[in-house]
């Protein structure tokens, strides 16, 4: 009996539908923070953050610049500031995840509120705090801090999505057996 592996056109396959079902999310994402305005979660911070957790360090980036870029296009903010801290985020949450942690719902919570935390002060500090803006407290209190505490929350229903789709349409390493007729004698 022969032992072969899953055929590589299989798994690319399922992994274009991945990623086309990944990138139809992050633009209903984006809409979805483009429309209204109201206080919204930045749901494409947990959006890229949790399909980082699986993939390695540059498509990690790529899904960083993608969802940071089109956050700084929905806030407002300056375009590029984003990007880069969350191209920062997802790198370290790829090695974590791949290097040092188990993939649990309890990591990725921690991981989002420290990311988080960090990405709305550097957020605060860069765009308010900086240029000196008057009741800069009242902005942080009114807008920052309940926009960091959904983004967090948010996260809970962000997360068995994309495990979902990802144990879906994810063709791990399996071995099937092959007949040899060779070997067959009747």
């Amino acid at each position: 009996m022969d032992i072969r592996m899953i055929s590589t056109r299989r798994k690319r396959k399922f992994a274009v539908i991945r990623w086309c079902v990944f990138s139809v999310i992050i633009w209903i994402a984006f809409i979805f923070m483009t429309t209204g305005s109201f206080l919204k979660p930045n749901i494409l911070i947990t959006l890229a953050l949790c399909i980082s957790m699986d993939e390695d360090a540059l498509v990690s980036a790529v899904v960083g610049f993608t969802c940071g870029f089109l956050s700084d296009l929905a806030m407002g903010n300056l375009t590029g500031s984003g990007s880069l801290i969350l191209i920062f985020g997802c790198v370290c949450t790829s090695l974590l995840f791949t290097r040092l942690l188990r993939q649990s719902i309890l990591n990725f919570t921690v991981l989002m509120a420290v990311y988080s935390a960090v990405h709305f002060s550097l957020e605060y500090f860069f765009t308010y705090m900086i240029w000196g803006y008057d009741n800069n407290l009242i902005l942080l209190a009114r807008f920052i801090l309940p926009e960091f505490i959904l983004t967090v929350v948010s996260m809970i229903a962000v997360y068995p999505v994309i495990r979902t789709i990802r144990k879906h349409l994810t063709l791990r390493k399996r071995y099937e057996p092959v007949e040899n007729q060779a070997l067959i004698k009747d």
